[in-house]
């Protein structure tokens, strides 16, 4: 597994941890960045979209969203 850089400024406390986690938990490899500049990094955003990592959950630390979709999955879309 790819090393998640610290160099990136701007990351909230918790972040770089997450991911690690997901990326153990899902045995994928993350990007070296997440940010590009102040923007998330495209390789970041890909690999996010390919894998499903919920962006709310890894930069906010919100399981609130992770709650919510396998709720509306297992009530077939409903709210």
């Amino acid at each position: 597994m790819n090393a998640i850089s610290a160099t990136d400024t701007g990351v909230p406390a918790g972040a770089r941890e997450r991911l690690s986690l997901f990326a153990e938990w899902t045995g994928t490899t993350p990007p070296a960045a997440i940010l590009d500049g102040d923007s998330f990094a495209a390789d970041f955003l890909r690999y996010a979209a390919a894998t499903g990592l919920s962006l709310d959950w890894v930069w906010l630390a919100d399981e609130r969203s992770l709650v919510m979709q396998a709720h509306n999955a297992a009530w077939g879309g409903r709210a």
